[in-house]
C-alpha cells in the first residue's frame, strides 16, 4: 500500500465520522485534521509538528488550543504514516 492510499484512506474516515448527531465540536475536530492531512507538505511534516507544538505551548484561548491540537494529532498520525512509507 502507498503512502497515497493510506492518507486516503484516513481522509474517508474522518469524513465518515461527520455526521449531524455530533456535537459541532467534534464535527470540528475532525475537518480540521482532514485539512491539516490534506494541505500538509510530508517533506516537512517533522518541522510542521515542531511548529504546531510550539503554537499549542503558546496557545491563549481555548478554542485556538482545541484547533492547535487537532491539527497536531492529524500531523503526528501522517508523521507516522511518512516515516512508514517513504
Amino acid at each position: 500500500m502507498s503512502l497515497e492510499k493510506v492518507v486516503n484512506g484516513r481522509v474517508s474516515f474522518l469524513k465518515e465520522q461527520i455526521n449531524p448527531t455530533n456535537k459541532p465540536i467534534v464535527n470540528l475536530t475532525f475537518e480540521v485534521q482532514i485539512e491539516a492531512i490534506r494541505n500538509a507538505d510530508t517533506e516537512k511534516i517533522a518541522i510542521l509538528v515542531l511548529m504546531k507544538k510550539k503554537q499549542l505551548a503558546a496557545a491563549m484561548d481555548v478554542h485556538e488550543a482545541d484547533k492547535l491540537f487537532a491539527e497536531l494529532d492529524a500531523l503526528e498520525w501522517l508523521q507516522r504514516q511518512v516515516v512508514k512509507y517513504i
